[in-house]
């Protein structure tokens, strides 16, 4: 074999991986960006017991795991950290209802508004960071993941109210923008009280 031939056909393998991956996450609606994932500030002095309870979907970056409306999220204490169990329940388009429980898990005692969530105990983890909240009204939540050449972004307005003030959300998009986060993507998500009444 030539030499170095066979370290650029390993490169050529692990570019058309990359290639195969990112159709795959494009034709799913996932946002890809180019480059590294950015490192927004998160909250500091973050307080896990203060964000238990039910949040609102109110916008969101598409991801391929979460394809319904009327999404809430629900978390409750797990452990005497602060970690957190997570229940996400969704209106899918066929009108059933979809639930699933994650475990929220902070990796660094000294970051708690940076955590990483596992849906399942073979599951690889999603980055969960808490960019902002009042905890009484509004939430703005991020993740990514690198994949080499580019990374998927995801980002989740929150609300504890299935509405949240227009000004407010257009801060948060603004503060997700100034981090280096694709806000033109962001979609609404139906939180309609007639529309989600299955989910009651």
């Amino acid at each position: 074999m030539c030499p170095g031939l066979e370290e650029k056909m390993k490169a050529l393998q692990g570019m058309s991986l990359a290639l195969a991956l990112l159709a795959i996450l494009e034709a799913s609606a996932q946002v890809l960006v180019a480059g590294k994932c950015p490192r927004p500030a998160v909250v500091q002095f973050f307080d896990a017991s203060r964000y238990l309870g039910k949040w609102y979907e109110i916008q969101k970056l598409p991801v391929l795991f979460q394809q319904g409306e009327c999404v809430t999220a629900t978390y409750s204490r797990q452990g005497t950290g602060g970690d957190m169990e997570v229940l996400i329940k969704e209106l899918l388009a066929d009108g059933s209802t979809y639930a699933y429980v994650g475990s929220a898990m902070v990796t660094n005692s000294s970051e708690p508004a940076k955590m990483e969530v596992y849906y399942s105990p073979t599951s690889l983890p999603s980055p969960y960071w808490v960019l902002a909240t009042d905890y009484n009204g509004h939430a703005l939540a991020f993740g990514c993941i690198d994949y080499g050449l580019f990374h998927a972004q995801f980002a989740w307005v929150l609300s504890r109210q299935p509405t949240l003030v227009r000004k407010t959300l257009k801060d948060l998009q603004d503060l997700l923008a100034s981090g280096g986060v694709n806000v033109d993507k962001m979609t609404p998500t139906n939180q309609n009280k007639a529309f989600c009444r299955a989910m009651v």
